[in-house]
């Protein structure tokens, strides 16, 4: 399958790629298939790329890349909304992503609505998590840049 994208260009994507969102997302209920795609090898970023609408994407991360404390607690019935089931399934069949926002110079993340994968099925769905201790703007700061030291001698 090959689409435009007004971002990347044109984009061919092998339709057993392309991640199903049955719901949409929230806010973009018309954005049903969505591809993931490297942002560049060097970083752990991705693009989530809708097929449907090729006007957007969204930057995503996986949450343990930014906050190794992030645990997540996927309730029965996303689970079995996703087509996953603990008797049977690996647990590494589930991924979860979370999407992130640039302003400015200010990259946050969304924690509170992660975004979980089954890798089995493709099928995807975002779920909105209640806590409101879980932040919607997590702050994502570079690493501070190591002052170089004077050469000895």
């Amino acid at each position: 399958m090959k689409f435009e994208s007004s971002r990347f260009g044109a984009i061919e994507v092998d339709e057993e790629k392309i991640l199903h969102f049955p719901r949409g997302l929230p806010g973009f209920s018309g954005c049903t298939e969505f591809i993931v795609m490297d942002h560049d090898k060097e970083t752990p970023l991705k693009w989530l790329q809708c097929v449907d609408r090729p006007e957007v994407a969204f930057l995503v991360v996986e949450p343990e890349q930014i906050l190794l404390s992030y645990g997540l607690e996927i309730p029965e019935p996303v689970l079995a909304f996703l087509g996953w089931q603990k008797e049977t399934g690996d647990p590494r069949d589930v991924v979860v992503f979370v999407i992130l926002t640039v302003d400015g110079e200010n990259l946050t993340a969304n924690l509170r609505a992660p975004v979980l994968v089954n890798l089995e099925n493709r099928r995807a769905h975002q779920m909105i998590l209640d806590d409101p201790q879980i932040p919607i703007q997590y702050p994502i700061r570079p690493e501070p840049a190591k002052k170089a030291e004077a050469p000895a001698g």
